[in-house]
């Protein structure tokens, strides 16, 4: 696989920020505040063209409590997360294109479809993600900078180092995201033992704690997994991996970090004999515009989500839910945000209801209607494999969430 050059780097940031900026201010930081930006970014090798195909802003998660078995709250809304389930929407698109001969950047293959080869995907954050991977010795002089996602003004106080310690030991920049309860606890004593590193961690919130994977565990689960998740495996003959992760300056970076909380940890297995493809990690010279700056700002209550499909999609969630539905309206899953369990399953169904042979091939004589969405999951049996050999060979453990999304669609037959 080829690496990329420091220009095509800086021209694919420069590409993603400016499709943020030609966004409306919506949803977008106003003073005092700041976001994290997260881009998918399509490849084409030849000719060499390359555009954001979804892009997501945000750092705030709903606590345990709050999630709803109809799948119609978003429980995660950090950039990363955001983006990545808006190309789940891309790609739903453009397998309903192959299933029309329309154009599309998959192939017809047999049952499934394949990716064209002249096609790969980029990553781009304007930052590193939070937990095991912004666990980062300190280095260079990013004292008002640092982890940009902390539970609370407090929390962020108590994570600062005596100065006279500083002096004597080395120190890391601190992350929020905590390790899961059941596991080994953070020291959280003064200098570079604070933290335990190759820790699953979940996402810092405010009131119940949450259940969300940290960003660090949830790409490494796509590097290891294919980044299309459960369903979208059923569709595919192969998994769709992302070969290149770009992350913004003026944060802190660490090739190394990145290297051990995506790809290495504790496990014993060599990288190539887990992994189908080993991804390129690159830092852009160019700094996003609302990364925070400064300690005393505080993190946009409104998370972004863009989607480049026939129908554009631009959806500001807050706490979860589509900004602008009325209280009234909330849970109905016909108001929930276009990314929500519910509605990324409904657009699952709709490709099998075009397509007579995946649903048979799937789902045999059942109707598409009686099959609840986790049962729908249970069948991608090769995916569950890899995730389960994954769990067990890199992560050793991870977060407990209770199996409720067992909700049905009406699609048809």
């Amino acid at each position: 696989m080829p690496n990329l050059c420091q220009t095509l780097v800086d021209e694919i940031a420069e590409n993603c920020v400016r499709a943020y900026t030609n966004l409306p201010k919506t949803g977008k930081p106003v003073d005092a505040e700041w976001t994290v930006l997260s881009c998918i970014v399509q490849y084409q090798k030849d000719p060499k063209m390359h555009e954001v195909v979804a892009l997501g802003t945000g750092s705030k998660c709903i606590g345990a409590t709050k999630m709803l078995p109809q799948g119609n709250i978003l429980n995660d809304s950090h950039s990363e997360v955001i983006a990545r389930r808006g190309f789940l929407l891309y790609l739903y698109e453009n397998v309903t294109n192959a299933i029309e001969n329309r154009q599309s950047i998959f192939l017809k293959d047999n049952i499934n479809f394949t990716l064209k080869d002249n096609i790969e995907f980029v990553f781009y954050s304007s930052q590193m993600p939070c937990g095991d991977a912004s666990i980062i010795p300190k280095t260079e002089d990013f004292s008002n900078i640092g982890e940009l996602i902390l539970g609370d003004k407090r929390e962020a106080q108590e994570d600062l180092c005596d100065v006279d310690v500083k002096k004597k030991k080395l120190d890391i920049h601190r992350t929020g995201a905590k390790c899961l309860s059941y596991n080994q606890q953070d020291l959280k004593v003064a200098g570079q033992e604070y933290h335990l590193v190759g820790q699953v961690r979940t996402k810092p919130g405010r009131g119940d704690r949450t259940l969300s994977a940290s960003c660090s565990d949830k790409i490494a689960r796509w590097i290891h997994c294919g980044i299309q998740g459960s369903l979208l495996d059923l569709l595919l003959s192969e998994s769709v991996f992302i070969k290149y992760f770009i992350f913004g300056s003026g944060v802190p970076y660490s090739e190394e970090t990145l290297h051990r909380a995506l790809l290495q940890r504790e496990s014993k297995v060599s990288i190539t004999d887990r992994l189908k493809v080993i991804p390129n990690f690159y830092r852009s010279s160019l700094i996003f515009p609302q990364v925070r700056s400064k300690s005393n700002e505080r993190p946009a209550a409104g998370s972004i989500v863009w989607v480049k499909t026939n129908k554009r999609i631009l959806e500001v969630v807050v706490q979860g839910k589509k900004l602008g539905v009325t209280k009234k309206r909330a849970n109905n899953p016909s108001s929930s945000v276009a990314i929500s369990k519910n509605n990324l399953y409904k657009k699952y169904l709709e490709v099998l209801h075009k397509s007579k042979d995946l649903k048979v091939h799937i789902c045999g004589e059942q109707s598409l209607q009686s099959i609840p969405y986790n049962e729908m999951k249970r069948k991608a049996i090769l995916y569950q494999t890899q995730w389960s050999r994954t769990k067990e060979i890199f992560f050793k453990s991870w977060t407990l969430k209770p199996d409720i999304w067992n909700f049905c669609i009406n699609i048809g037959p």
